[in-house]
Parts: C-alpha cells; structure tokens; sequence
C-alpha cells in the first residue's frame, strides 16, 4: 500500500430503523460517520472495525457478516464496512480517539439517527457502505418516492 494510505474498517451497528452514528468536527465542520478508522499493521479488517467500535462507542460487537468492500477516491485504499450486533440492553456512550491527544479530539457525540435524520451528504456514504443489503433499510428505501430526493444547488 501507498505510504500514508490506510485500509478503513467500520461498523453498521442497526436498532431496528436507526444507525449508531459518531459525530465529528475536523476542521470547522460536523459530519456523522459509522464508527470505524484505520486498520492497523497486523490487523485484519474484521479485528480494526471491532477495535474502532470498542474506542468510539465504548461497547463490543459481533460481526454478522461483511457488507461491502470498496476504495477511497484514492484508487489504492479500500473501506470495510461490516454488519456488527451490540447487545440490546447495552448503550454506546462516547468514546475517543486514542491517536489523538485530548485537546485534539475529534469525536463529539454519539446518536441513534434514522435515516431521514442523518443529513444527505453524510447519508450518501452509506448506500457504498452496503445500506442496501440490510433488509430494514432496503425495504424503507424502496417505500421512497421520485420526489424524495434533493441535491443542493439545484432548482
């Protein structure tokens, strides 16, 4: 792999109609994200997104299965996005960064959003993330009309 590029693995971690999103501010902007990050030298995808989730949400998971595998706009990194259960009477509370000192951190929250609550640019990240191949979220999504959709700037 390219130096300074880094394989992703995160975690779709599902209660009934609602994602488990990390909210993030970097560089003057919030944006919500599954909780995931690099996958470290030795590390399997599978054992990165399962660590990511222990340091972000503060919870353990299981895998069900893997979801979807694409790259980065890079062309030479990829993102592991897998389908992880957490245990019904346990909530995620938040967590950290452990490469970033603690005036530097980036996370901010932690929330259950539905998908007409998570904002569209962050929502477009999880259809690559294999959204469509959980049952609850196609089924939703094929109840949507022509008209439910916007992008921004046009009339």
């Amino acid at each position: 792999m390219a130096e300074g590029k880094r394989d992703r693995a995160q975690c779709m971690v599902c209660r009934g109609d609602r994602l488990l999103m990390i909210e993030h501010r970097m560089r003057g902007r919030d944006f919500f994200n599954l909780p995931g990050g690099g996958v470290e030298e030795g590390e399997t995808p599978e054992q990165a997104a399962l660590r990511e989730l222990r340091e972000e949400a503060l919870v353990d998971g299981k895998i069900m299965r893997p979801l979807a595998r694409e790259y980065k706009p890079d062309g030479v990194s990829r993102v592991f996005t897998f389908l992880v259960e957490i245990p019904d009477d346990v909530e995620p509370q938040v967590g950290s960064d452990p490469e970033l000192p603690p005036e530097e951190q980036s996370i901010v929250g932690l929330v259950w959003k539905s998908l007409s609550e998570i904002p569209e640019r962050d929502r477009a990240y999880l259809f690559g993330a294999g959204l469509m191949r959980v049952p609850v979220f196609h089924d939703l999504v094929l109840t949507w009309g022509d008209d439910e959709y916007s992008y921004p700037g046009e009339d």
